[in-house]
């Protein structure tokens, strides 16, 4: 029995989901499966009660925008205590690249999923797991999120949240109640250089911050139709790369940014001395983070990468797949 439990508490939820239909089909073909479905009904019907146990105490929902973020956030209400009455959501996108267009819409969602496909090779995998953190899910379940239940959204100044944002109050236009925010970059404005994301803030500050997640500022009328109208004129762009320039969210040519690659690359070699001008391409995108302060993720740096490579503009040497497997210089 116990080498069971060790495989079960091995695999990741989505791994579980197959298993658990694969029985149920194998139950329900067979001749004897009256017993075995009564079990699997009532343990259903059993965590069914007690999901809406959990969330009948939960008096706030926090929606964040990475399961990186909310795992933090979790982390830090159960240290405040408060972990019971809060449930924690999250996206599992990155909304400063990628068409967006009436992405509330079933035909808008497949579009970008189409778009992720097509450039980045680890999204079919990423795509499936996390499902209760997928795009179409978490758009039903902020629809649907009670009157009664607190709304607090967390961000930072940047493309990808900022937008995700605006997208999450557009999904609230018709709430009557009021919704909270807490912009980090805003908050923490008086430092040197305010985080333009969760992960640059410092843990002690950020655990404060949590314990007074109460207090987070309320959002007006006018703010929360301005973010909607800001919303619906970004869904209706055909932008496939978001900046965060000027306090705004600024719609980009998707090859925006390739001049920074390049300068990066020239860079990174003047600092290696490598005789033939090869540098790692992870060196290339950990220098583009350095002097470029977005939020775009680095698979979407690689994926103009390699379209350089394709222009003839760069040359690789190595193996694909892992920015450390392979090298890049000026072609």
């Amino acid at each position: 029995m116990n080498r069971y439990i060790e495989s079960i508490n091995e695999l990741n939820e989505w791994e579980l989901r197959i298993i658990l239909n694969e029985l149920i089909n194998e139950a329900e073909a067979s001749s004897d499966s009256g017993k075995l479905l009564q079990v699997i009904d009532d343990r259903i019907a059993e965590a069914r009660s007690k999901r809406e146990e959990i969330e009948r105490l939960q008096r706030y929902v926090h929606i964040v925008f990475s399961l990186s973020d909310a795992g933090s956030l979790k982390v830090a209400l159960s240290e405040a205590g408060r972990r019971h009455e809060n449930k924690v959501v999250a996206f599992n996108d990155l909304f400063s690249i990628g068409p967006i267009k009436h992405l509330e819409q079933p035909e808008g969602q497949r579009n970008r999923q189409r778009w992720m496909l097509d450039r980045f090779s680890p999204f079919r995998v990423l795509n499936d797991r996390n499902r209760e953190s997928q795009l179409d899910h978490m758009i039903e379940e902020i629809k649907a999120i009670p009157e009664e239940k607190c709304v607090i959204v967390w961000c930072s100044d940047n493309s990808h949240d900022q937008t995700g944002m605006r997208l999450v109050m557009h999904l609230l236009r018709d709430r009557q109640q009021p919704v909270q925010l807490v912009n980090f970059s805003e908050s923490l404005c008086d430092m040197t250089v305010p985080p333009i994301a969760q992960a640059y803030v410092d843990p002690e500050v950020y655990r404060d911050m949590v314990s007074n997640y109460e207090n987070a500022r309320l959002l007006s009328s006018r703010e929360r139709q301005q973010y909607t109208a800001e919303w619906e004129e970004l869904s209706n762009s055909n932008y496939e790369l978001r900046l965060w320039q000027g306090g705004e969210i600024k719609g980009s040519e998707i090859e925006a940014i390739d001049g920074i690659i390049v300068s990066a690359a020239v860079s990174a070699v003047q600092e290696s001395g490598d005789e033939e001008g090869f540098v790692k391409a992870g060196t290339v995108v950990a220098k583009v983070f350095e002097h470029f302060n977005q939020v775009i993720g680095d698979g979407f740096i690689e994926y103009r990468m390699w379209s350089l490579i394709s222009n003839g503009v760069f040359e690789f040497r190595g193996l694909p797949g892992a920015l450390y497997q392979y090298s890049i210089r000026l072609g």
